[in-house]
């Protein structure tokens, strides 16, 4: 019976291999991998039903029985039997039971290798999350590094400013105080007291009020030391050369851009503004 489903089994195109001893079928099975086990139930009159669960592992096991030990025989299919095929075998149930065993372990083998690929995709997958949450760690790190870096740069740059400013303040205007107050200067008196507007507002980045020398003209700032001065309009027009109706329009223009009201003196305003400057001088900052 074993050459005869051997020789069966290779007329359809498959490769087979028979034994009648138990023993000599353990001992091959330890080294070749097989898809299919046809297995008498009593080989050798030896009861094969503990070789199915380990056979069952790597191959479709389909256990042949005869009808007399059949109640033995359902026994294999809890341990892991592909089906069972009653003595004497016809071809064609053996032909339905083997190609269809081979459909179903090739399905096994599409599903298993599916299963191996997704779980090698989940594993980059989490591989290239755990990157990516290393990375964005990394960036935290450096734009909190960063930020620390802005802050001090921009702390030291307000400190450079305001010694810069300080300096400025303390060396530049009492020279020019002095060199007002010279009689052989007294001519340039205007332009000190325009010079030092300009040096007082250019150095006042973090004072309270606006910066002159940004808001107003060259132009209006030398009509504006002029008024400081306690010049009339016909005074200024003649000083700067320009006509009187340009004079005024000069002072609306500085009234407007310091929000000065008609109310308030304008010489007063720029005067407490040279004042300032020069307690700011004296290190009253």
């Amino acid at each position: 019976m074993v050459d005869s489903v051997v020789q069966t089994l290779e007329d359809w195109g498959l490769e087979a291999n028979g034994f009648t001893h138990s023993d000599a079928a353990g001992k091959f099975l330890a080294h070749n991998k097989c898809d299919i086990v046809l297995l008498d139930i009593f080989l050798s009159g030896v009861c094969c039903l503990p070789l199915i669960a380990q056979m069952a592992a790597d191959a479709k096991v389909i256990v042949m029985t005869d009808p007399a030990d059949k109640k033995t025989a359902i026994q294999a299919l809890p341990l892991g039997a592909f089906d069972l095929l009653e003595k004497p075998l016809r071809n064609d149930l053996l032909r339905h039971w083997v190609f269809r065993a081979l459909t179903f372990l090739e399905k096994e083998r599409e599903v298993k290798k599916l299963a191996d690929d997704l779980e090698s995709s989940r594993s980059k997958l989490l591989a290239q999350q755990q990157r990516l949450e290393r990375l964005n760690g990394q960036l935290l790190e450096t734009n909190r590094a960063l930020a620390v870096f802005a802050q001090n740069m921009q702390r030291e740059r307000e400190e450079i400013e305001k010694r810069t400013a300080l300096k400025l303040r303390s060396i530049i205007l009492p020279v020019f105080a002095k060199l007002k107050n010279s009689e052989a200067l007294l001519e340039f008196e205007s332009r000190f007291d325009m010079l030092t507007l300009q040096i007082e507002d250019l150095t006042s980045g973090f004072a309270a009020d606006s910066n002159l020398a940004m808001i107003l003209s060259s132009a209006e700032m030398r009509v504006a030391s002029l008024i400081k001065n306690g010049a009339t309009t016909e005074k200024i027009a003649s000083r700067l050369h320009i006509s009187e109706n340009t004079v005024r329009t000069h002072r609306k223009n500085i009234r407007k851009k310091l929000k000065i009201g008609a109310q308030y003196s304008l010489r007063n305003f720029l005067n407490s503004r040279i004042e300032q400057a020069g307690r700011v001088s004296a290190g009253e900052y």
